[in-house]
């Protein structure tokens, strides 16, 4: 009667064993969130005629590639992380001056777009080689960003937003735009208070 026991307890051991050895591997390979992976804190600094930096975070090591354009539909330039970090700063170059560039980050085969929307920045202009000493500085010049906080709202659908100029936009509101308040009119949503 105990020969038969014995094998008994030992598989049930080596069951348990194997179990816990599953549950220990899935968790290591498969045990990240999909949220350590998304960028947070993204800054755009060292903003000049011809190059940005591009910094944010994530919870765990990862590579990631800055897909940007002049348009936010087409992104159609790449620029690879070379190592996987948690403190990702990339710097994009060869850009022309006066320009607002749209970017979204790509993390694997997902691509992070700001909630619908690519993030924006604008680079400095060209020095003029005659400088105006009462001309105040442009907000491109400045290095000033736009309030991320303006927001279109489009009351009853009647409203058309056939603009693509800002400074069309904010005579027709009355106040600043910004690149979301111009997908949220081509979208024609109202967004939450």
């Amino acid at each position: 009667m105990n020969n038969i026991k014995i094998p008994k307890i030992f598989a049930i051991i080596i069951g348990l064993v194997v179990f816990v050895g599953l549950v220990f591997g899935y968790f290591t390979i498969f045990g990240t969130r999909a949220a350590d992976f998304e960028p947070r804190d993204v800054i755009v600094s060292n903003i000049e005629k011809n190059s940005i930096r591009v910094s944010w975070a994530t919870g765990v090591d990862t590579q990631g590639i800055i897909e940007y354009g002049t348009t936010p539909t087409a992104l159609n330039f790449f620029a690879p992380e070379a190592v996987k970090t948690k403190a990702h700063n990339l710097d994009l170059t060869l850009l022309s001056p006066n320009t607002t560039y749209y970017f979204d980050i790509r993390v694997g085969d997902t691509k992070y777009d700001n909630g619908g929307v690519p993030w924006t920045f604008t680079t400095k202009g060209a020095e003029s080689s005659v400088a105006s000493p009462t001309a105040a500085p442009t907000q491109a010049e400045s290095g000033a960003q736009p309030t991320p906080f303006q927001r279109l709202k489009i009351s009853d659908g009647t409203e058309s937003c056939n603009e693509t100029d800002c400074e069309v936009i904010k005579s027709k509101l009355g106040k600043g735009c910004s690149t979301q308040d111009y997908f949220l009119c081509l979208k024609k949503i109202t967004p939450a208070p």
